[in-house]
């Protein structure tokens, strides 16, 4: 593991655009917001996949306090959003490429988070939440001046990773299937790692699963996940779900995702999902679809559930750094469930960056229902 923890960072914060002019503008006054640690500091690069609106002359007129740097890509038959992506990748100069997409909306927090956690660990892969918002208008003049939800539409829900992880683990990286929820639209990745494995597969073509066979990459590289929960961003969510169409893409990338990856089973039980998104056959809600693609990638890797006791180990503001001490010497040694009491979750990070072979389950102040489940499935030793 990388010491990292003084290094000052530069972040390229990566944006794929295709006719997105007023969203991408908005979202780089968001970035232009953003709260930064000493040191450090952030360039954009915005992609623009051959867009026929305003986006040239909107990106030229803006005045920013961080370099931006506009790429044009003619559009081809050819064009995706790994192309983008790579592109983008390519152009960067940061130690650290943060990616988002060009609807969406960050919080002032949102590039902080992210590099705070790389500098706990120089092998990570970073994902943040992402909020659907209602549709309705944004007030753009006053999110240009301040961050505050009276200026966007109601927050509906969110991305479904919470609620995967209420099922295993806060613990991240404790996911066997970690690498499937690499989101680009909220990840950083250190630029180094991403040039090694070559960037995004531009084979894929159409909707989805570039950027989870971006994660099963890195994670055979060997990188750890962390879930960064302070780095939120926000976007309109999708109309009328997931269509036919969209299926069908999807369907032809999972098809490329496993010729890729030919032999490797845990990359093919992601065909599980289609009995949630398949419009015309859905017997499966998402979350139970994760939770069986869960349970098979752990069967797949040795984890068969066996009835052994954790030890639990329970921290709050004052103990956590002695706590940590304690996780780190353990965690090679037995199973462990940390109960992380501190208001801000200060042990979040840390302990998505240990590595062990043992279970290693972290969870933030926990309701009682959550601590009565947890102890149900994994009594104290």
């Amino acid at each position: 593991m990388t010491d990292t923890t003084a290094e000052p960072l530069r972040i390229s914060v990566v944006i794929p655009s295709y006719n997105a002019g007023p969203q991408v503008t908005r979202l780089l006054r968001c970035l232009a917001l953003c709260e930064l640690d000493p040191g450090d500091s952030i360039e954009a690069v915005v992609v623009d996949d051959g867009s026929h609106d305003d986006t040239a002359e909107r990106l030229a007129a803006l005045e920013l306090p961080f370099p931006l740097v506009n790429l044009f890509l003619p559009r081809t038959s050819a064009s995706s959003r790994a192309v983008a992506r790579n592109a983008g990748i390519g152009k960067a100069s940061g130690d650290v490429v943060l990616m988002a997409d060009a609807d969406q909306i960050v919080t002032p927090a949102f590039v902080a988070a992210h590099a705070r956690y790389h500098r706990l660990r120089g092998d990570l892969v970073v994902a943040g939440p992402r909020g659907d918002l209602a549709d309705g208008p944004v007030d753009e003049e006053r999110l240009a001046r301040e961050f505050t939800f009276d200026a966007m539409p109601a927050v509906l829900g969110w991305d479904g990773r919470d609620q995967v992880m209420e099922l295993f683990s806060e613990n991240f990286n404790n996911l066997a299937t970690c690498w499937h929820y690499a989101f680009s639209c909220n990840l950083s990745v250190r630029r180094e790692h991403l040039l090694a494995i070559g960037g995004f597969d531009e084979g894929f073509r159409g909707w989805g699963l570039e950027d989870s066979e971006l994660g099963y990459r890195l994670r055979r590289r060997g990188l750890a996940f962390a879930f960064q929960r302070d780095a939120v961003s926000f976007q309109t969510r999708r109309e009328g779900g997931i269509t036919p169409d969209l299926f069908v893409e999807w369907r032809v990338n999972l098809e490329h995702f496993v010729r890729r990856h030919r032999g490797a089973a845990d990359a093919a039980i992601q065909q599980v999902i289609c009995r949630a998104i398949d419009p015309a056959d859905r017997s499966l809600n998402w979350l139970e679809c994760m939770e069986r693609m869960e349970y098979a990638a752990r069967g797949l890797d040795g984890r068969v559930p066996a009835p052994v006791a954790y030890r639990w180990i329970e921290a709050d503001d004052v103990s956590a750094a002695e706590v940590l001490a304690q996780v780190r010497q353990l965690a090679a040694e037995q199973d462990l469930v940390v109960v992380d009491n501190s208001v801000d979750a200060v042990l979040a990070g840390p302990v998505q960056c240990i590595t062990t072979p043992r279970e290693l389950l972290y969870v933030h102040r926990p309701s009682p229902d959550i601590r009565g489940q947890m102890l149900e499935r994994y009594r104290p030793a």
